[in-house]
């Protein structure tokens, strides 16, 4: 039984394709930092991964199914990586059993879940050199708001434009935070998060509209207004890069909600300390 058997078996193109990059990217930044071992690797990977993931692991609106789905997704794709997670892996052999007795998937699946459980539950081959990082062109497109989830809170970004070909959005983050995704209303005159372009961030893997892991979702499209007062300043840099997988970390300076600012995401791994001039 190989992973990629696994993964197709699962019949979710759209969530496994989206999971496989955010692992590959995310594992080739963390392995990126020379001296670290396999085992802070696999620490600085799981955990942020798992906190962006659990937008539809914990969603009220996916079906049990689509969760599933996901945890056994999840769980294979970290063990292809060479990373094993205990909590995780144990989850996705109950999802196994839960697909099975509601019959969610094909015969063949029930027949080689055995199979499927041996390798999940084997020691995973640590990778001996960095994966190569997925092309990224993102379906976002100026003028698009879209409320993004972080940990238990929802934030409004504005679209401002597009890096390279299609690469990834340059958003800007409106002021304040949400229960839940806000309305165009609730956005109407408010503000940028911070004066001097400090909200505009270019999001590598802010890719899919809408989301398969159900973090990003669109409120509007072809939007004329931005957020006020968050133009640039001379010399001060017109937004800075990060990545899907750190976001809760690189905005958490954002918001004044204090829950936000104890995020741990893993050591080091954005790419959010240079700005683009």
């Amino acid at each position: 039984m190989r992973h990629q058997q696994i993964l197709d078996k699962l019949a979710a193109g759209g969530i496994v394709q989206a999971m496989n990059e955010d692992v590959a990217r995310w594992t080739s930044e963390q392995m990126s930092y020379r001296g670290r071992s396999h085992t802070e690797v696999e620490k600085t990977v799981i955990r942020p991964l798992l906190t962006r993931w659990r937008c539809l692991l914990d969603a009220a609106d996916a079906t049990p199914a689509a969760k599933d789905v996901a945890w056994v997704a999840l769980a294979t794709l970290l063990h292809k990586y060479g990373f094993h997670d205990s909590a995780i892996t144990a989850r996705a052999l109950t999802s196994i059993d839960e697909l099975n007795r509601h019959v969610v998937l094909s015969d063949a699946f029930e027949r080689q879940s055995p199979a499927i459980k041996a390798l999940l539950r084997s020691a995973p081959t640590p990778l001996t050199r960095r994966p190569r990082n997925p092309r990224t062109v993102t379906f976002l497109r100026p003028g698009d708001v879209v409320s993004i989830q972080l940990a238990d809170r929802f934030h409004a970004a504005f679209v401002h434009g597009l890096h390279g070909a299609n690469e990834f959005p340059v958003i800007e983050f409106y002021a304040g935070s949400f229960t839940q995704p806000p309305t165009m209303a609730q956005l109407a005159d408010r503000p940028a998060a911070r004066a001097g372009a400090r909200a505009r961030f270019g999001v590598v893997g802010l890719t899919y509209l809408p989301d398969p892991a159900h973090q990003v979702v669109a409120l509007a499209s072809q939007h004329s207004k931005a957020p006020h007062g968050g133009e640039p300043q001379a010399g001060g840099g017109l937004w800075s890069l990060t990545d899907i997988i750190a976001l809760p970390r690189t905005t958490a300076a954002l918001f004044d909600d204090d829950r936000e600012q104890h995020l741990q995401i893993g050591g080091g791994g954005s790419h959010a300390a240079g700005s683009v001039r």
